[in-house]
């Protein structure tokens, strides 16, 4: 059974202290060992993953494993590293997917996973606001359902706008989740139960229940056959 050893959290604790090259490279085997965990993790959670979701069947380990290294080139923050370890799986190229899927994250201060959809493509993100607003009872049966509100509190409300989205009707009931620019759902964990034999099956539960929002996203993104702007 695949779990998170004690000192990949480690590992990140200290990078997270000591977060320059010198220290990094003088601690090369350390991360080595980390990425390797981490990797192992993902890998048996991907393949839990691709037996309840046909469309990762192709997704490879490699594709969905995020760098380390951070761009720093237009960020007032230059540190090199990112202290934490982070994967995504979704149809059509893992990381570098524009389509809704899974993320796990570990991170010694503030660990996660869930699914949805992070910085949409804006054609994308429109296409899933028109799905939502003519599709609102469906949408609403998928994240007020005990199985998923066992996990997921709704979707984020990371950077909503302040008012209603362009050509939707302010007056529209829901009209809070269409200010929305990220249709993704987190649920937060102690990264101490990482540690544990059964926390995998944990994480896939979670994930398995966050499908029909991924699905819901999907569809939207790939089927948007009304084109029209919405009327007041």
């Amino acid at each position: 059974m695949a779990k998170i050893n004690p000192e990949t959290l480690q590992f990140l604790t200290t990078l997270k202290q000591n977060n320059h090259r010198d220290w990094f490279h003088a601690h090369k085997l350390d991360y080595t060992k980390a990425r390797q965990n981490f990797e192992d993790f993902s890998r048996i959670l991907l393949e839990n993953l691709q037996s309840f979701d046909e469309t990762l069947q192709n997704i490879e380990i490699k594709q969905c494993l995020f760098r380390i290294y951070r761009d720093v080139r237009f960020s007032p923050n230059k540190e090199p590293y990112k202290t934490h370890f982070g994967a995504y799986f979704a149809k059509n190229g893992g990381k570098n997917s524009h389509f809704a899927g899974y993320y796990f994250h570990l991170d010694p201060e503030e660990s996660f996973f869930g699914g949805g959809i992070y910085m949409p493509l804006p054609e994308y993100l429109k296409a899933i606001r028109k799905e939502i607003y003519y599709q609102i009872d469906e949408f609403k049966a998928i994240i007020d359902a005990p199985a998923f509100k066992k996990y997921y509190a709704g979707i984020d409300p990371i950077e909503k706008l302040k008012k209603a989205p362009a050509d939707f009707p302010k007056d529209f009931p829901e009209i809070e989740l269409l200010k929305n620019k990220h249709f993704f759902a987190s649920h937060y964990y102690n990264p101490q139960n990482a540690f544990k034999e059964d926390f995998i099956n944990d994480v896939v539960n979670g994930l398995k229940m966050a499908k029909p929002l991924v699905d819901f996203i999907n569809f939207s993104v790939e089927t948007d056959a009304l084109g029209e702007s919405i009327s007041i």
